[in-house]
C-alpha cells in the first residue's frame, strides 16, 4: 500500500479506495507496481493510471497475467489508444480475455464488421460492464 502514497494518493483517496476494495491493504507493493507497469506499457501516462486505479480500485486485485491477457486481447482487435479507453472505462479491466471474446462473437453474429466492433469498445464498453 505504500505505493499508493508514494504515486501520490492522498490518504483520503487511499481509504475511499479501501472502502470499495478492502483487498487493497493485502496487495504487495510489488504487484501493484506491476499494474502500474503494466498500465504505462499501453501508453498510461500517471494520470490515467491514477484515474483508473482510483476509479477501480478493485483492477488492483486481478491477476496482472490476466490483465495481460486481456490487453493482448483487445490489442489483437487492432484497438488503439488503450489508455484512452481504460481511463473512460476503467471497469473494462475487471473484464477477463474469454468475456472479450464472447462479446465479439455476439456483435459478429448482430452483424457488425470488424472497425464497428472496435468502435463499439471505444463508444459503448460502458455498456457492458
Amino acid at each position: 500500500m505504500d505505493v499508493l502514497i508514494r504515486y501520490g494518493f492522498s490518504m483520503e483517496e487511499i481509504k475511499n479506495m479501501m472502502e470499495n476494495n478492502t483487498e487493497i491493504e493485502s496487495i504487495p507493493d510489488k504487484n501493484i507496481y506491476e499494474m502500474i507497469d503494466i498500465l504505462g506499457s499501453v501508453g498510461c501516462l500517471s494520470n490515467h493510471i491514477k484515474n483508473i486505479m482510483y476509479s477501480n480500485p478493485y483492477f488492483l486485485s486481478k491477476n496482472p497475467k490476466d490483465i495481460k491477457k486481456l490487453i493482448q486481447k483487445l490489442l489483437s482487435l487492432k484497438l488503439t489508444h488503450l489508455e484512452i479507453l481504460f481511463d473512460t472505462n476503467p471497469y473494462l479491466l475487471n473484464s477477463s480475455e474469454t468475456e472479450i471474446q464472447k462479446i465479439i462473437k455476439q456483435k459478429e453474429k448482430e452483424g457488425l464488421k470488424e472497425e464497428e466492433i472496435k468502435d463499439y469498445f471505444y463508444y459503448h464498453s460502458d455498456e457492458i460492464f
